[in-house]
C-alpha cells in the first residue's frame, strides 16, 4: 500500500517559506487589523502611508477615528516626515469635505521600514 503523498508546506499550511504577494504577509495582516489599540493603528496609518498618499477620510475607513492625533505622534514620538496637504474631497454619499487632510509619508527616521 501507497503512503499518501503529503502536502507541501508554504505560508498557506503554516510554513515559513517566501510570500507570493509583493505587499508581504506582515503588511497585509498589520492593514487588515480590526484592533482599535492607539499602537495598532499607528502602524496600519504608516502601512498605509507606505503604500501611497492618504486622506483623513480614508484613514478612517482603515479604522483610524483620530487621524490627526496618530499622525503627529508617527511625526512628534518616531520622527517620520509627513506632509499634509488641504484637499477638497466627496465621499461615497455625495458629501463634499473641503479642507480634508491628505497624508504624504515623506521620510522615515533612519534604521527604519
Amino acid at each position: 500500500m501507497n503512503a499518501p503523498k503529503k502536502k507541501p508546506q508554504n505560508r498557506a499550511n503554516g510554513s515559513k517559506g517566501s510570500s507570493k504577494n509583493s505587499l508581504g504577509d506582515d503588511r497585509i495582516a498589520i492593514l487588515a487589523s480590526k484592533s482599535t489599540a492607539t499602537e495598532h493603528q499607528r502602524e496600519r496609518a504608516l502601512e498605509a502611508l507606505r503604500l501611497r498618499p492618504h486622506t483623513s477620510y480614508e484613514l478612517r475607513c482603515l479604522g483610524l477615528y483620530q487621524a490627526p492625533a496618530r499622525i503627529k505622534e508617527l511625526r512628534d514620538e518616531f520622527g517620520y516626515d509627513i506632509e499634509t496637504q488641504r484637499v477638497t474631497l466627496v465621499d461615497r454619499d455625495g458629501f463634499s469635505h473641503p479642507r480634508a487632510a491628505l497624508y504624504c509619508l515623506r521620510g522615515e527616521p533612519e534604521g527604519t521600514a
